[in-house]
């Protein structure tokens, strides 16, 4: 059998090599040996995805078409039939189409091969980042009209499709509506990428770590703050940053307040890291994970990759976080838009072993049966049920 796979996440061919985002690299990656060939159709990256692209498929059965250019999402629209052509072309190679959505052409993508069975994997809502754009009133409204048509569109190809979701709070709200409707957890690590170890903060300074994607809606204003506050109280530690500035105005921002607040020498930006080891040896030198997200979100993968390297977490109860994770067992959890309380957990991660091996060792466990293997044959066990149920002599057992 093959798959087709579509995202608004680019990919670029070098020669014989594809590479494309560490995330959707592995999660490819993952699900190839369950399929004879997986045929992706994606947007070529913009000037500033090319650095980012930088995964290698290491699954000999992948194949790239590129759909077109990364445009802006009324260019995509505009041109959605052109962007579907090779799909439409190449439907007689496929057996299924897994689209990962959002997409701004998730709908295009699902309509233009009907007959051929579609599966959804919902990572989040376009809707929940509409109020904190910086854009006009008039444009906010216009944005918020194409968002609950594309979402209409995305519910009505659900409807009949077998669809997953890794946020608690979009089960939730579609459950009452979509019949074949599973709920899953995304993650970038594989069980060889687990690290253990049963202590942090044996050394100051005490290294904070944020990976991630840098944005205002990641809390970073707060984590700034709150690293003030815990050196006021006379504690050696630093802040790492990892990643990469979903804008320039945004950065500069945020360091004219660490120069403000006089830490300078206390916050150390590393740039972006692929997925791998690379990445992880950043979370294997922390001594506590932050993340103080202000918006609703699924889960972010960051928190599983922390777990996975045995590092204690502080993270906000928005989205699915609190409902995957326990407060004091698995992560300390805080109110967003909070620094002193962020600020407050960090002061008790340095300062208490117990807690910190209880979050470890919780955080290790759940890891575990979190990693890409574990989720892969999951999904495909769903997947192969439901082609067996539209064509009795598909698929075979895992």
């Amino acid at each position: 059998m093959n798959l087709g796979f579509h995202s608004h996440v680019p990919a670029v061919k070098k020669g014989n090599q594809l590479f494309t985002l560490g995330s959707q690299g592995v999660f490819i990656d993952s699900l190839a040996p369950y399929w004879e060939k997986i045929i992706c159709f994606l947007h070529s990256p913009n000037l500033e995805e090319v650095i980012q692209c930088n995964y290698l498929i290491r699954s000999n059965n992948i194949e790239l078409e590129i759909i077109g250019p990364h445009l802006s999402v009324p260019m995509r629209i505009i041109r959605a039939k052109e962007y579907t052509s090779s799909l439409f072309n190449r439907r007689g190679d496929i057996d299924a189409l897994l689209i990962r959505g959002p997409s701004p052409l998730l709908p295009a993508m699902a309509n233009r091969i009907p007959k051929i069975p579609k599966i959804l994997l919902l990572i989040a809502s376009y809707k929940n980042g509409i109020d904190g754009l910086a854009q006009p009133i008039w444009r906010k409204q216009l944005i918020r009209m194409w968002c609950h048509w594309n979402e209409a569109q995305q519910l009505k190809i659900a409807k009949d499709n077998l669809t997953f979701v890794n946020s608690a709070v979009l089960f939730n709200q579609l459950n009452p509506e979509v019949p074949k409707l599973i709920e899953t957890r995304t993650t970038t690590i594989y069980k060889k990428d687990i690290y253990i170890r049963g202590d942090t903060c044996s050394n100051t300074p005490y290294r904070i770590l944020f990976s991630g994607r840098i944005a205002s809606e990641k809390g970073l204003d707060d984590i700034i703050k709150a690293l003030e506050m815990v050196l006021k109280q006379g504690i050696n530690c630093i802040l790492d940053i990892v990643g990469s500035p979903d804008k320039a105005e945004y950065w500069e921002k945020l360091m004219k307040k660490v120069r403000l607040l006089g830490i300078t020498d206390r916050v150390n930006y590393h740039g972006f890291k692929p997925v791998g080891n690379e990445l992880f040896t950043h979370y294997r030198k922390a001594d506590v994970f932050i993340i103080a997200s202000r918006a609703s979100e699924g889960f972010p993968r960051t928190i599983w990759e922390a777990f996975s390297q045995c590092t204690p977490v502080i993270a906000t109860n928005v989205g699915s976080i609190p409902f995957y994770l326990e407060h004091e067992r698995d992560a300390l959890l805080a109110s967003p838009n909070d620094p002193e309380k962020l600020a407050g957990y960090l002061m008790r991660i340095f300062s208490d072993p117990i807690l910190r091996k209880r979050l470890i060792h919780h955080g290790l466990k759940l890891a575990r049966n979190n990693t890409l293997e574990s989720r892969a044959k999951e999904m495909m066990s769903h997947i192969l049920e439901r082609l067996k149920n539209n064509d009795g002599n598909i698929g075979s057992e895992i």
